[in-house]
């Protein structure tokens, strides 16, 4: 059942700043977003989009609201009234009476009746059903997205996007996909020799389970196409709030995506192929150093001695390079690299939210000369940019997969 985080109508409004007058008024578009959140709570993940919770419209209040920035002023602002790694799950009629709640309030708050507005197919990563209500100072859709009936339904989620106009509320879906030469003006070399790709939109997928969707949603959003949210990836991958992503789930679901959204989903090395190299290597490794042998695929990464399974996996010279040379080669064409790893098994400098387990994380660069990688996790903005050594990546990594431009 739903975990009440998000309300959607609220008993007082006095603890959500209302923006309602102020979007209905089109004021909002004109001043400074921090300005106008006044003592809310927000972050600022990269220079161009404002995250915050507690914003309500009127009556309606939402949960994780993303604001979009040009020079501090805001273009577009998306809220979510329901999602299911946030709230829980939900039946049919709740869902149903979610919506139907939410377009009486946007009715009000407009003063224009919401119509059925019919999707482009490349607008977004599921089937949506959407409305919208424009009238002279703006435009608001409401976006939901469930999946079966009756027995096997599932709510997904339900967004609120709003802008100053249609323009601004473009399709950023497979219409919008950047040039591969905009990629390559991402790469940055720094005094040090660190080749790293700038602006990589932050997705924070909070305290759920959806390190794989905001990851993906991460190289989409990079790739110019905003609307392939995590949210969306989620329903497809078949995410759960609490237990990630399977795998398999995630490389069938992703190769369907992609080819709908001009651009192909490429394995380096896949998590089976990485557990039997590391389980052959490890054990090999394990009996020169005295220590026992591994039986499992899956003991390797819950009861490997980590310096064991650092030198089985990356204590020769040729053993890095070769690992690196595929980071560089994807790096330089200004591609990230999605990263799957096993937490917990070497200390990072950073502190996690999550101490061990699956994760997925992207690569966004590289030093050749100091041997180390640049990452980034979907956490926040303190995430945006970490070093690792090499060594310690190959030691923990489950897997390795990139999105390439068509």
């Amino acid at each position: 059942m739903l975990k009440f985080t998000t309300f959607l109508l609220l008993a007082s409004s006095a603890l959500a700043l209302d923006l309602s007058e102020d979007i209905k008024s089109g004021e909002f578009w004109k001043k400074n977003a921090q300005e106008s959140l006044q003592n809310s709570h927000y972050e600022l993940p990269d220079d161009s989009h404002l995250r915050t919770t507690g914003i309500s419209f009127g009556e309606m209040r939402t949960g994780e609201v993303i604001i979009n920035l040009n020079n501090e002023l805001p273009t577009t602002l998306q809220a979510m009234i329901y999602n299911k790694g946030d709230d829980g799950t939900i039946d049919a009629d709740s869902f149903n009476s979610m919506i139907n709640d939410a377009r009486t309030a946007l009715d009000e708050l407009t003063g224009v009746r919401g119509k059925l507005r019919k999707a482009a197919s490349g607008d977004s990563a599921v089937k949506l059903k959407a409305w919208e209500w424009k009238w002279e100072n703006g435009i608001i859709r409401l976006e939901t997205s469930s999946t079966g009936r009756k027995k096997d339904f599932e709510a997904e989620f339900i967004r609120l996007t709003a802008g100053p106009d249609t323009k601004a509320l473009g399709s950023s879906g497979a219409r919008d996909t950047a040039s591969k030469s905009d990629l390559r003006s991402s790469i940055t070399t720094d005094e040090d020799g660190t080749v790293w790709l700038k602006n990589v939109p932050m997705v924070d997928q909070g305290q759920k389970g959806y390190c794989m969707p905001a990851t993906l949603a991460r190289v989409f959003a990079f790739y110019g196409m905003d609307k392939v949210d995590q949210h969306a990836l989620a329903a497809v991958c078949d995410s759960s709030a609490g237990g990630g992503t399977s795998r398999h789930e995630m490389e069938e679901a992703m190769r369907d995506v992609c080819k709908k959204f001009h651009t192909k989903f490429i394995i380096i090395d896949d998590y089976v192929t990485n557990l039997k190299s590391a389980l052959d290597s490890y054990n090999k490794f394990a009996k020169r150093a005295d220590k026992e042998p591994l039986g499992l695929y899956d003991d390797v990464f819950g009861q490997a001695d980590p310096d064991v399974l650092r030198k089985a996996r990356a204590g020769k010279n040729a053993q890095v390079s070769k690992w690196m040379k595929d980071i560089k080669k994807h790096i330089d064409s200004g591609t990230p690299v999605i990263w799957t790893v096993m937490l917990g098994i070497y200390q990072e400098k950073v502190g996690l939210p999550q101490s061990r387990g699956g994760h997925a994380r992207l690569i966004i660069g590289y030093n050749l000369k100091k041997k180390t990688l640049i990452y980034t996790d979907s956490w926040g903005a303190q995430h945006a940019r970490k070093t690792i050594a090499a060594e310690d990546a190959i030691g923990m990594t489950t897997g390795r997969y990139v999105i390439k431009l068509r």
